[in-house]
This record gives C-alpha cells, structure tokens and sequence, in this order.
C-alpha cells in the first residue's frame, strides 16, 4: 500500500513538472518552396491537396519536432533569371518570395528554409526567360538570389534540390528535347558547388530522385502529348507525393546536423 501511495505520487509530480525544451519541441518551422510547374502541381485534378509542397510540409510534420507552415511560391515556365529580385532581371516570382517572408516573420520566430527545385526551364532551348540558360548565368543567378534570401531572412536555411529527370523528346509550348536534358544535367555540378561553398546551403534530394523518375517515369509522371511525341515532364499526383518525400527526408537530414 505505502509503495502503491509512493509511485502514484511520483507520477503526479511528473505530470505536473515543467515540459522541457526538447519535450515541448523545437519550435516553428517555416518553409517556403521556390520552383516551376512540378512545385505548384501542374496538370493535378486538384494541385491544392496535392502539389508536392503540401504533402512535404506533412512529412516534415512527422519526421520532425517543429509545428510545421509553408508556402508554394511556384510558378509554370518559372526559370531562375524569373525569381531573381530587384533591381536584377524580371523580379516578379521573387515578389511572391518576399511576401512569404514577410509572413513567415510575422507568424512568429522559427526557422526560415527554403526548399529550391529551379532549372527545368532554364534548360530549355526556347519560349522561357533567357532560353536556354548557360551554366554561367545559372549560377549567377543562384548567387543572386540567395544573397537576396540571406539579407531578408538572416540565419535562414537554404537546401538544393536537383530537377528532376524528364524525357529527351520533351516538347510543349517551349522546346527541351536532348539538349535541354543535357544542358539541365549540365547544372548539377554547379548546384553541388553552392552548397560546398556556402555554410547555409544544403544539397536535398539529387541523385536518387532523378533517377526514380527516369525509372519510373511511365507510372509516376504524366504522359503529355507533344510536338515531338509522348512525352514525361510533370509527376502524376502518385509521383508528387513521391518527390515530396524526397525534398522531406532530406530537409529533415539537413535540420538534424544542425
């Protein structure tokens, strides 16, 4: 009886003692998704339930300790000299970005990461902004943009998603075909020399999302008809929850060395 009274006061006493930092969690988590037509969900029934940034936002939810918000600054055709922010460029996907800074603060101190997936549309040989985008200006650009995110976001956390595999003989309303794809490929060495360079960019989902798609693109990705044929492009919604795990476990990856 006395070790019955002795245990059930101690867990009285545990229930009312103050939750520490690590029990109450890390706090908020904003992330705000900076990409083209694969981020905003393009060609999905309903890409507000199930463009990538919604279902990856979820998976940060459960694999993290942080309350978790997001925003999808994502735009069809986006390349990188469209996010680039003033007075460089064209500037006006970079107003969208500001904005969901702006937010992101006003929400509440946390930690600001922006997921980045740009470069689809750089690597077109036609019919989007500066096509097609030589390395040289890609990477000017990136450099360009994340200063910009640096000065309004200090401490944020920048991670760098490869873009993902799509068909040599993509053709829509602007033309990628092989070229493209090569040139696109073309940008992962430079993606990989940011995140080497700078202590608060990261490299998030490179080589093993690629080649899911190039696998698998038949069951996971769209099938557009095109001025060159069938062609892969967009993840079907199947392929968004896919890719939406890749940016999450590797944003957590990167949160977890922190």
């Amino acid at each position: 009886m006395k070790r019955l009274f002795v245990w059930s006061a101690l867990a009285l006493l545990l229930v009312f003692l103050p939750v520490s930092a690590a029990d109450a969690g890390k706090g908020k988590l904003h992330v705000i998704f900076i990409g083209d037509s694969i981020t905003i969900g393009a060609l999905h029934k309903d890409k507000a339930k199930t463009a990538p940034p919604i279902i990856a936002a979820a998976q940060l939810q459960k694999m993290t300790d942080y309350d978790v918000d997001f925003w999808n600054c994502g735009r069809s055709g986006a390349t990188t000299s469209d996010f680039l922010p003033v007075p460089h460029g064209r500037h006006h996907d970079f107003l969208k970005v500001e904005k969901a800074i702006k937010e992101a603060q006003a929400a509440g101190s946390g930690q600001i990461v922006f997921s980045v997936m740009l470069g689809t549309n750089d690597s077109a040989c036609t019919r989007t902004t500066d096509a097609p985008v030589s390395n040289a200006l890609f990477e000017v650009n990136l450099r360009t943009i994340f200063q910009r995110l640096r000065e309004l976001a200090p401490g944020c956390i920048i991670v760098l998603h490869r873009p993902i595999w799509y068909s040599p003989n993509t053709y829509n309303s602007a033309m990628y075909l092989k070229e493209g794809l090569d040139r696109m490929n073309g940008y992962e060495p430079i993606l990989h020399q940011l995140a080497a360079e700078y202590p608060d960019v990261y490299e998030g989902a490179f080589g093993e999302s690629y080649a899911f798609f190039e696998k698998k693109h038949e069951k996971f990705c769209v099938a557009e008809n095109g001025n060159a044929g069938t062609f892969y492009l967009h993840p079907n919604e199947k392929g968004a929850k896919k890719l939406a795990k890749f940016w999450a476990r590797s944003i957590a990856d990167v949160l977890a060395t922190r």
